[in-house]
This record gives structure tokens, sequence and C-alpha cells, in this order.
């Protein structure tokens, strides 16, 4: 009897390890590449971690935080404004949403309840909503998940700065929205947008410096923004790479005397705020530095404000901001 057992336990055992290698190999032999369809998604599961009571959707959030959702949420705020557009884009309805300023809210965005701007949402706003899922932005919101947790809320952070974080986002939406499929869909097509206007880069490069100009001030980018992660796809050359970095995250301080001595080919001016406002700045500080005529990029009109998309993150429409800037930069290339 006991050599009966042990005989298939080892058979069992081989067995296992056969499907294993088998496995490993398969991984092995895939093919690397990004698409839409190939990145991470949320995973619908049929039991919780802990248990047999069935879920809906278990994913992992821009800080790691595993969320599980039991079941379909009816009413998401949305918090993050990066996410807006795409969120309704894909169908989605929230029944709260934050705003930040010089940002335009997507069609029907009107029925839903504002919350207060980004930097300073209202818990309180928030809570009597009976939401059952809200979507924040990293960078604000992260200090709302204890107070939202006491209510039975779940928060999902994102941090939505780049093409890939866009489909991501994309995909969540879908999954959470029920419409999966339907965002896959609208996620290729907006990756082949994207890729007929790549596919024509010249073999030339320009370098560039991208200002970013807020109430509280004036910085140059330098990584971590949606405008940086197109102009890397569109092959050029941030100024900003050879300068050190402040004290803010992904920034540069402001400095005339950098700039000159980079005297970068274009200057981008991406304005957190009122256009009006940021050219008001920007006047302001030409007249009391007449340096400014001193660099190429203003000497031959090669400055430029940023149409809002840049700072509003156009979600599937991101493929705009590619051809805004590769028209900018290469008419010849790009004509109408």
């Amino acid at each position: 009897m006991f050599k009966m057992k042990w005989s298939l336990f080892f058979a069992v055992f081989m067995a296992v390890v056969l499907l294993l290698s088998a496995c490993a190999a398969n991984a092995d032999n895939q093919t690397p590449g990004y698409s839409p369809s190939a990145s991470p998604a949320p995973q619908k599961t049929k039991t919780a971690e802990y248990g047999n009571t069935a879920t809906f959707l278990t994913f992992k959030d821009a800080s790691d935080q595993e969320i599980i959702l039991a079941k379909k949420p009816e009413r998401i705020v949305v918090l993050n404004t990066e996410a807006l557009a795409l969120f309704y884009q894909l169908g989605g309805k929230p029944v709260g949403l934050a705003t930040a300023a010089g940002t335009t809210l997507p069609k029907g965005a009107e029925t839903a309840e504002n919350v207060g701007e980004i930097q300073a949402v209202s818990l309180e706003k928030i809570i009597a909503l009976k939401p059952d899922l809200v979507i924040g932005q990293s960078f604000f919101h992260g200090e709302l998940r204890k107070s939202l947790a006491a209510s039975g809320i779940p928060l999902a952070l994102t941090q939505i700065d780049t093409y890939d974080k866009i489909v991501e986002a994309g995909k969540l939406f879908g999954g959470l929205l029920g419409k999966e499929q339907e965002a896959l869909k609208a996620l290729e097509e907006t990756q082949q947008r994207i890729q007929s206007i790549v596919e024509k880069i010249p073999s030339e490069t320009k370098s560039f410096a991208a200002i970013t100009i807020m109430p509280m001030g004036v910085s140059i980018q330098q990584s971590g923004t949606l405008t940086l992660d197109v102009t890397s796809r569109l092959k050029l050359n941030n100024v900003a790479d050879e300068m050190p970095a402040g004290k803010w995250p992904g920034s540069v301080p402001y400095s005339l005397e950098a700039l000159i001595k980079a005297d970068p080919d274009f200057i981008f001016l991406e304005v957190h705020g009122t256009e009006e406002d940021g050219k008001k700045k920007l006047e302001e500080d030409m007249k009391s530095n007449p340096a400014w005529s001193s660099l190429r990029a203003v000497k031959e009109g090669r400055l430029s404000f940023l149409p809002s998309d840049f700072v509003n993150n156009p979600g599937l429409s991101i493929d705009q901001p590619f051809a805004y800037l590769a028209k900018l930069v290469y008419p010849d290339v790009y004509k109408e």
C-alpha cells in the first residue's frame, strides 16, 4: 500500500513539474511588444482573496494598493481631473467630480456634483454622495484613504501623465464600467492614429524647453508630464535634462540664464490656469528682462503657448497633442 501511494505521489509530482516547465517555455517564447490589448488589465475574479465571497473586480492602483470591489460600482466620484475626459469618453457618468482652474469639463459633466477643486476637495460632500468608489489623484488624495475607508468607501489613486498610463486607465475604466471590449477597441484606434504620426518623424532632432506657468510660480519641466511624454515619443530633446533638478519633483527652477545657455530650438509654454493669466505673466517677465530677446526661439518665432489638452489630458484624443506638436516642429513633414 505504501509503495502504491508513493508511486501515485511521484506520478502527480512529475506531472506538475512538466506542466510548470511547459508554462515557463511558453512565456519565454512570447514576442515582446506593446499594444493596448497586450498591456496588464484589472482582473475580474470569482472569489476574494480570503474566503468565497464573490467579487466584481480586483486591481492595484497607482500606490500599489489592492482594490477589491464586491460588485460593479454604480456611484463613482472622480477627483482626478486628468481622468475626467477618458472616463466620460468610455461611457462613465460620475455622481461627483473635482475641478481645476482652467480645466474644461467634458460634455455631460454638468449633471455631476462638484466636490471642490482638485487640491481642496470636500470630504463631507464626497461622503454625502454615498459613492461605492472614489477615483483620486496620487499627489492630492492619498490622505483621504483612511477617512473614506471609515465610511466603507474604497479609494483608487491614479496618475495619468503618460500615454501608457492613459492606456492602463482606459482598461481599468472599461472594467469598472463593464465595457472592456469597447474600451480596448477605442484604445486600439487611438494607438493607430498616434502610430500614423510618429512613423513620419524625420531623422533630424530638435531641442526644446517646456515652461510651466502656475499661480505659485514658474518652472521648467524635466520629467513626469504628459507634454514630455509626447515630446519624447516625437524624438525631441529636452534641454532641461542637463539642468540640476529643483525641490519640486520633475521640474527645474526657472532661470532665464539657464535657458539662454541652453538656447533651445523651441520653447513651449504650458499654463495651469487661464492662458490670459499666463500671457500676462510672460509679458511682464519679458518687459522686465530684455535678455529674452536673445533666445533663438524668441527671435525666430518658435515660442508657443500649448493648448489646454497638454494640461487637461484629452484621454482618447491624445493623438491631437501629438499632431499639434508634430506640425509645430516639422511643418514641412506634417502638412494638412
